[in-house]
């Protein structure tokens, strides 16, 4: 009985086998991951739109005087108290610039008399409420005016989501 052990060509074999199943692993674990960043990245930026939409709307719900301008991308939302005599009516100023979302709240409002807006100075990291917003838009239905369209887009990197919502008012518009 011969006993030579293994031949050149044999471990050249074994050794190309080997590489070939480690690359196969290698490319299905890394295909894996990038499934799995792609869906995670996916399901976090859905979150968070949706998130955001769901804040702005309870804010809107509370309200009862929406205004909106600047073809939509600003808006104000005004709670004025049922009883005139008390004067603390609330004003909510909501509006997109250079992709953050950004909300300014005023107390004691003279709603006659109010030119109470947002300056550059007010686009601060405490006042921004979502970032990578592509669109902001808001729209007061005409013939149902108590509700508001509201659509959003955020995009991150090469993930893009939109969220359309209707949200009515809870309280009579004014």
């Amino acid at each position: 009985m011969e006993n030579r052990g293994i031949t050149l060509v044999e471990l050249i074999i074994a050794i190309a086998m080997s590489s070939i199943i480690i690359g196969a692993t290698t490319l299905l674990i890394r295909t894996a991951q990038k499934d799995y960043q792609y869906t995670s990245d996916t399901a976090d930026i859905q979150t968070e739109t949706q998130v955001l939409m769901e804040q702005v709307g309870k804010w809107i719900m509370e309200g009862n005087r929406i205004k909106v301008e600047d073809g939509g991308r600003k808006l104000s939302i005004y709670k004025i108290p049922q009883d005139k005599a008390v004067i603390n009516t609330t004003k909510k100023i909501i509006w997109l610039k250079s992709g953050k979302l950004y909300m300014e709240s005023f107390n004691n409002v003279d709603i006659d008399n109010d030119t109470l807006t947002y300056s550059a100075a007010d686009e601060k990291e405490e006042n921004c409420i979502g970032e990578h917003i592509e669109e902001f838009r808001a729209e007061v239905d005409g013939g149902t005016p108590s509700s508001v369209g509201l659509t959003m887009t955020l995009k991150r990197g090469s993930q893009e989501y939109n969220i359309e919502n209707t949200i009515n008012v809870r309280n009579r518009l004014r």
